[in-house]
């Protein structure tokens, strides 16, 4: 491969307690596993990709996972193996940046000024905020002097301040203005984390989330060891699959150590898909601090359609994702969350591609082999919600007989915005006036209490 097309590729990384009890694959149903499977060879034949290695998880069921392809010649892809997750990376980032304001240490009005010494090219007047949802008006540093500089000393250990101060260029606007994606701004964050909580990066985030929550498989390449094998990895500076050369030649050091906070993990598809599932339902960060980061600004994203404070927003066939995707160095990832039924799928690849068009089929198939009406709390009682997502109302049905006792709407800060005395069998809820947003439905049916999300999106 040849130095220069690094540079096009490095473009696309945008692209990207319960825990042991998730774990258990024995609740999937087996025709269901069928599908899935069927489903990944199938994608991976239509993308013209090497391998795949994806998982999905399903509440009160468990785990799915399933591989396809191969690393390189005739070596297949197997569930040891660990893959460049690319920036999926910035949705730990983001959410340590969160419990640092949950635990009162950080604002997302805090300006760099407080919080870091001056940079050259770096406006000290930006916001923690504009840097999550990449409103910075900074350039990147991801750029040819970049390029040019890992592959001088491809060994060399890169910090992610090193780099900035090395290859950022002036600023392309002004804080708070056009949405644009850069690496710099969570390089940036990832400065913050460790300046406030006085530890490296890699550290943080073991302490505060891989630990806690069981992700064994995930490590910050170069500046974390492991033992589990990774993939031959596949890069095109086009994303055409008949231009992906095997670039596992090339050394890690500089490349994944200069890009830690924007992009450094490697994992695995099942520790994605719990994390995806303990950040989404609301275990990781607070209520308050969960809706902000899916408070999306609406962007032309191509493959996603809006971008909050760490996190991306999908759309396809209809339904409403969130969650991350990555590009990086002939890896690419993708991880989505279904907000209405509470999946997760996870599908990361050895060869650059657009991750989520393989993805987002996957989570279709599962939505549609996979059924989903009945709450985890709602034992016997098929309650129908509809539509969900939402923008003007939701119906809400009950089996036939059973009339509902109090019905109550709870924001994500647990403030009731609807209440109906209930006594009947159906009912309409007035979605009009709602913010965006998650919202819990808590229905009493008999001794049953039943919750529901509804996610209104006008």
């Amino acid at each position: 491969m040849k130095k220069s097309d690094l540079f096009k590729i490095s473009l696309l990384i945008s692209g990207m307690f319960l825990f042991a009890s998730l774990r258990a694959q024995t609740g999937i149903d087996p025709a269901l596993a069928t599908v899935l499977q069927n489903s990944i060879n199938s994608l991976r034949i239509s993308n013209n990709v090497k391998g795949i290695y994806a998982a999905a998880y399903i509440p009160g069921k468990g785990t799915w996972k399933g591989v396809t392809g191969v690393s390189y010649g005739t070596v297949p892809i197997d569930t040891t193996m660990l893959f460049s997750i690319g920036s999926i990376t910035k949705t730990f980032v983001a959410s340590e940046i969160f419990k640092l304001i949950d635990a009162g240490q950080l604002s997302l009005n805090d300006s760099l000024y407080s919080l870091l010494p001056p940079m050259a090219n770096v406006d000290p007047t930006i916001t923690v905020k504009q840097l999550l949802g990449h409103k910075s008006g900074m350039s990147d540093y991801l750029n040819t002097d970049w390029e040019n500089a890992m592959f001088a000393d491809p060994y060399r250990k890169w910090y992610p301040s090193e780099a900035l101060d090395s290859f950022l260029t002036p600023a392309a606007g002004a804080p708070g203005g056009t949405w644009n994606y850069v690496n710099a701004n969570y390089a940036l964050l990832g400065m913050i984390v460790e300046s406030q909580q006085a530890d490296s990066l890699h550290h943080v985030l073991r302490n505060d989330f891989l630990t806690p929550l069981g992700l064994i498989d995930t490590h910050m390449e170069v500046f974390e060891n492991y033992s589990s094998p990774i993939p031959h990895n596949w890069s095109t500076p086009t994303m055409s699959p008949s231009l992906a050369a095997d670039s596992s030649a090339t050394p890690h050091s500089a490349l994944w150590s200069s890009i830690e906070s924007a992009g450094g993990y490697f994992s695995n598809p099942s520790d994605m898909v719990h994390w995806g599932y303990n950040l989404y339902s609301g275990t990781v960060i607070s209520p308050a601090s969960l809706s902000q980061m899916l408070t999306f600004t609406s962007v032309s994203g191509g493959y996603f359609n809006g971008y909050g404070l760490g996190a991306m927003r999908f759309v396809s066939s209809g339904k409403t994702f969130w969650g991350h995707a990555g590009n990086f160095y002939g890896y690419a990832a993708c991880m989505l969350y279904y907000p209405a039924d509470s999946l997760c799928v996870a599908v990361l690849i050895n060869q650059d591609c657009i991750a989520a068009n393989i993805a987002k089929p996957l989570m279709t198939t599962l939505i549609n082999n996979l059924s989903v009406g009945v709450d985890e709390q709602a034992g016997e009682v098929a309650v129908s919600v509809f539509p969900n997502p939402a923008s003007t109302s939701v119906t809400v049905t009950m089996p036939a007989g059973t009339a509902t006792g109090q019905i109550s709407l709870y924001n994500v800060v647990g403030i009731c915005v609807y209440s109906d005395p209930g006594g009947r069998e159906e009912f309409t809820v007035n979605a009009a006036e709602l913010s965006d947003g998650v919202y819990i439905l808590k229905i009493q049916a008999g001794n049953k209490l039943i919750n529901r999300k509804i996610i209104i999106q006008h």
